[in-house]
């Protein structure tokens, strides 16, 4: 009995297996063809097949190699070499000091390359070319004072420096140059930087202190204490501002910008004038009789007469 479940169980599941596969069959047949097939009409032309991308080359590096090897490994790479000459006392005549794509960079066969090789430091070389020759002027903008100068100065430009305030240009850096950017020049000319000097700072003012009506001493005082100088004129008015600060100048409460010197004109007393009288008394000096003037003359003054008894006439008859 056993037997014949077991055997029943196998047979119903080798059925079950079948039915599934058959199923999964059909399925497939059914995806098949149920997609649609692409067939190229009689009205479309030949089919065209994409042409390949050019090809690509990676830049050497060239810089510190002299022209002629510099220019040889370019083209053997399939690249076009592009020369520029510039002065330089930092990297000997005839070397290459900068390119540009750098190193490494990937072109298309038979893109151009930049290249510059150094001319030696100014004056060398024919001076007639060199006269005839344009500097064509870089920007500077951004650059230091220093670096600014250096590059003007390599260029065989003279240069020019002129500061002033930026609030948006860092202190010490170029803002601004004459003439302007890829201009051309000829060696010798000049070149002005603009330098930033930074924010430009607010201005601090002072207010004067107020002294008129005070003594001149503690005027003085005052102002001396607030950092200011003190010059003093001395002017006649009346009694009650003897001694006293009648004005002042700069004005009281005024403001300056620097603290200098405020003047102060001080009451005095007013001057009187009395005039001289002669003095007579017993030490009069006598007249000097060399010095022209007629001496003074003396009146005799006779004294009262008085009357004298007259004396007895002796005679002779006694």
């Amino acid at each position: 009995m056993l037997k014949k479940i077991l055997l029943s169980g196998l047979f119903a599941m080798v059925t079950l297996g079948f039915f599934i596969g058959f199923v999964s069959y059909q399925k497939e047949i059914r995806d098949a063809l149920s997609q649609s097939i692409d067939t190229p009409s009689l009205d479309e032309g030949p089919t065209l097949v994409e042409k390949p991308t050019e090809k690509k080359t990676a830049v050497p590096r060239i810089i510190g190699l002299p022209e002629e090897e510099a220019k040889k490994l370019l083209e053997e790479a399939g690249l076009t070499p592009s020369a520029v000459t510039e002065h330089t006392d930092q990297v000997d005549k005839g070397y290459v000091f900068y390119q540009r794509p750098m190193e490494g960079a990937e072109m298309f066969e038979g893109q151009e390359v930049i290249y510059t090789v150094s001319a030696g430091p100014f004056g060398q070389g024919n001076p007639d070319e060199e006269e005839k020759k344009d500097v064509l002027l870089p920007s500077l903008l951004g650059k230091t004072q220093r670096e600014g100068e250096n590059i003007l100065k390599e260029l065989g430009l003279r240069v020019r420096v002129r500061k002033d305030y930026s609030a948006d240009v860092a202190a010490g850096r170029v803002m601004e140059q004459e003439p302007s950017i890829t201009a051309k020049l000829q060696p010798s000319d000049e070149v002005t930087l603009w330098v930033s000097l930074g924010a430009k700072p607010e201005e601090t003012k002072h207010q004067v202190p107020r002294v008129v009506g005070k003594t001149r001493a503690e005027a003085e005082r005052i102002l001396k204490n607030a950092g200011y100088q003190v010059s003093v004129t001395e002017k006649e008015d009346a009694d009650e501002n003897i001694g006293k600060v009648l004005s002042q100048s700069p004005a009281g409460g005024s403001e300056v910008i620097e603290k200098g010197r405020v003047q102060l004109i001080i009451g005095n007393k007013k001057t009187v004038t009395v005039p001289e009288t002669p003095s007579e008394g017993p030490g009069e000096e006598e007249p000097d009789p060399s010095d022209g003037s007629d001496p003074p003359v003396e009146t005799p003054v006779n004294p009262p007469s008085v009357e004298e008894p007259e004396e007895p006439v002796e005679t002779g008859n006694n």
